[in-house]
């Protein structure tokens, strides 16, 4: 269920509470850093976001590969490991990100609706139902029936990748789409599409939090980036969670395998 998501989140990030502290300090950092330069020039527009990204990912990466071994809390901040993982996941992000888009582009187009994201749709919901309600209920069904098992499919292999990045630093890993699909099936389709559920709508409550005002602007902008960093936990969190299977799996062989003479 989400809630034991959010609990097993919770727990995983204030293990060490003053570290916890520490990252969301840097994450306010971060963000006011991005809204004082949200007026550059596209050039250099294009390198902060990579730098964010790079960071963004390299960190999230980490999250990921200490959960899929059973992890506790937060692991410490590695420039070297951040940095490889970073550079590395933002290009396997965009390979994927770039043919989920190409496929969706297939039924989302047509049909005039953008495209499926399954966490923006549950959490911006007033834009969502002006959405469904301004087009015709074919579109609309063949739109939610149709986008939502394209953006299952080709999000699971995405976060697999991610996932076999993590685990083993190899470009060619995350890559390999025959391999990916071994992985899913070692989790199985069904269960992997309710994990994944769970931990969105754990990302989505996280979000809402957002919905809570507090009267000081300060106040109000760490509470926004406290909630945006469990959202960003939630995320890589779930990739580590899911991808376990497939390392019990792996150790599972490993044992019953005949030991070397």
């Amino acid at each position: 269920m989400p809630l034991y998501r959010m609990k097993k989140v919770w727990e995983y990030s204030t293990y060490n509470k003053l570290f916890f502290l520490l990252i969301l300090l840097l994450c306010c950092v971060w963000v006011f850093f991005d809204l004082y330069f949200e007026d550059v020039d596209s050039i250099q527009a294009f390198f902060i976001a990579l730098i964010m990204d790079i960071a963004f990912f390299g960190y999230g990466l980490s999250i990921t590969r200490d959960i899929m071994n059973y992890g506790v809390r937060l692991p410490k901040i590695m420039f070297k490991d951040v940095l490889i993982l970073g550079f590395k996941s933002v290009f396997v992000y965009s390979i994927y990100v770039g043919i989920q888009g190409y496929i969706l582009d297939f039924i989302c187009s047509p049909l005039d609706f953008p495209h499926f994201d399954l966490e923006d749709m549950l959490i911006d919901t007033s834009e969502t139902i002006h959405l469904l309600y301004s087009h015709n209920p074919v579109d609309t069904l063949v739109f939610i029936v149709v986008g939502a098992v394209l953006f299952y499919i080709t999000v699971f292999f995405m976060e697999i990748a991610l996932a076999r990045l993590a685990d083993t630093g190899s470009l060619k890993s995350a890559l390999d789409v025959r391999g990916i699909k071994k992985d899913i099936d070692t989790i199985g389709w069904r269960n992997y599409a309710k994990d994944y559920t769970f931990i969105v709508l754990a990302m989505v409550f996280f979000a809402y939090l957002t919905v809570i005002q507090i009267p000081f602007d300060i106040l109000n902008f760490v509470w926004g980036v406290f909630a945006a960093l469990l959202m960003f936990i939630t995320q890589f969190w779930g990739i580590g969670f899911i991808y376990r299977t497939v390392k019990e799996k792996e150790k599972e062989e490993s044992d019953h395998s005949p030991s070397e003479s």
